[in-house]
């Protein structure tokens, strides 16, 4: 009997180390094979540009922008057209200056500041859905009051029915 225990002991941690290899070795090989760093791939690029005489492109000039409007709902046509208007709906009217002051006098880089931006909510619309929202509300707390009052009545009606019933009243 014994012997047959230790022969089922082996054959279980003779499985569990096949177990224990499969799920080890793929992860022990891919350690050991080597990738390029993304560091080395960075300067290989770059190296690369300069052999053939690119250039890395310049950053485009920073700008800071000031809400000078309200939150508006878009026209079909401007969901359709603007870039403001596609995330929300809704647009908002800005001033955008560079922070670099020879920036500003550029013509054709002023051409590219933006004039609007995306927003979440328009005052108009909040304020009539909560009109709404406040109206449905009032309209349903008379509806219950009225059907509690109705039901109560009609409750105590049917108990005074009852009650001169076993009084012989009726």
């Amino acid at each position: 009997m014994r012997v047959l225990a230790s022969a089922h002991a082996a054959r279980h941690a003779l499985f569990l180390i096949v177990i224990l290899l499969g799920t080890l070795l793929p992860s022990v090989l891919s350690l050991s094979s080597t990738s390029p760093s993304p560091l080395s791939s960075l300067t290989l690029s770059s190296l690369a540009r300069r052999q053939v005489g690119l250039e890395a492109p310049q950053d485009p000039p920073s700008y800071t922008c000031v809400v000078i409007g309200e939150c508006n709902a878009c026209s079909v046509l401007q969901i359709q057209t603007e870039e403001s208007c596609k995330e929300t709906h809704n647009r908002q009217r800005i001033d955008c200056k560079y922070d670099d002051p020879k920036n500003d006098e550029n013509e054709e880089l002023k051409i590219r500041l933006p004039t609007y931006r995306s927003c979440l909510r328009v005052k108009a619309a909040e304020a009539r859905r909560f009109a709404h929202f406040f109206s449905t509300n009032v309209c349903l707390a008379i509806f219950s009051g009225v059907l509690m009052v109705w039901r109560k009545q009609k409750l105590a009606a049917a108990q005074y029915r009852r009650m001169a019933r076993r009084i012989g009243i009726v």
